[in-house]
């Protein structure tokens, strides 16, 4: 029972992300997500007793399908070339994950419960790129001067940056530019 259950909320939350990413979280209706999913209403409840229940579950998992851009095993300069290639790959192949990761900072600026998740993923993805970059320059890959917390913050901001409105084209030439300047070209 646990199994079905789990797969149907599991559901609930893809389409609660999904009309989220078509509409915004102020255009997330229960009843409508529950139609998705051929669901009645009432019984939606049952899985999420409530729509913040329901947003925090979908915030939750943008913010975890979003740190599926980690690499792990590599040397820094791949692990950091790969991650900006995967977050790259997402941008074209699932606009809708950087659009509900907009959805949920909006969101956790009035939410304080959102607020903490956001951060909680804010935060380490930031410490994921520091990690890379400090144990880089331990190995020589770029100078011992490289700012790495002002560096994991530019690449942060850049990437915010690119998934709010450039062209894919615009937003292709600011990571090649950035992995230029980070000398990750191959």
């Amino acid at each position: 029972m646990t199994s079905k259950n789990e797969d149907r909320s599991q559901t609930l939350i893809l389409a609660a992300y999904h009309t989220i990413a078509e509409k915004g979280f102020e255009g997330l209706r229960l009843r409508e997500v529950a139609d998705r999913v051929g669901l009645n209403h009432a019984t939606l409840h049952h899985y999420f007793p409530t729509k913040e229940a329901l947003v925090q579950a979908v915030v939750l998992y943008v913010t975890q399908r979003f740190a599926q851009t980690v690499p792990i095993g590599e040397t820094p300069v791949e692990q950091l070339r790969s991650h900006l290639h995967l977050i790259q790959q997402l941008m074209q192949e699932e606009p809708a994950l950087f659009i509900a990761l907009n959805e949920a900072k909006l969101r956790a600026q009035r939410d304080p419960i959102i607020r903490i998740t956001v951060q909680k993923q804010a935060e380490a993805w930031h410490e994921f790129l520091v990690n890379i970059l400090r144990e880089g320059i331990k190995q020589g890959n770029w100078s011992e001067s490289l700012d790495v917390e002002a560096v994991a913050s530019a690449i942060i901001a850049l990437i915010n940056s690119t998934n709010i409105g450039l062209s894919s084209k615009r937003t292709k030439q600011a990571m090649q530019q950035l992995e230029r300047w980070l000398e990750l070209n191959d």
